[in-house]
């Protein structure tokens, strides 16, 4: 179970890393991630995360998708770096009476806060 926790936490991260539109801020590009992927929509969860969600990697989004509807997810908080361009977002994420306390990076990206890829 713990590891099923892990690898959602992680495609959750991996997908916010992705290109597009990003955030104004680190902690409402996390959420924008989180929310684009519970509501089924890869491609705006995409625009969250420096780069974008591979092609190669949508079809994971696809099989995870009906879990994030059962994940509950809150940011717990966030710190800037003092130059004002990265910052750490935490949050916590349940999954079926598990949770599990997550760093997710975020940087200015063509102006806008989004996620660093997590590895894909």
């Amino acid at each position: 179970m713990r590891k099923l926790l892990a690898v959602l936490s992680i495609a959750g991260l991996v997908i916010m890393a992705c290109g597009g539109s990003g955030a104004g801020n680190p902690e409402d590009a996390v959420k924008g991630f989180y929310d684009a992927l519970k509501g089924g929509d890869i491609d705006k969860a995409s625009e969250f995360i420096v780069g974008g969600i591979p092609e190669e990697s949508r079809p994971m989004f696809d099989e995870i998708g009906p879990m994030m509807e059962m994940m509950e997810f809150e940011v717990t908080g966030s710190e800037i770096a003092e130059d004002g361009e990265s910052a750490v977002v935490f949050t916590s994420t349940g999954f079926m009476g598990e949770t599990q306390e997550d760093e997710v990076e975020c940087v200015i990206d063509g102006g806008a806060w989004k996620m660093v890829g997590a590895g894909f």
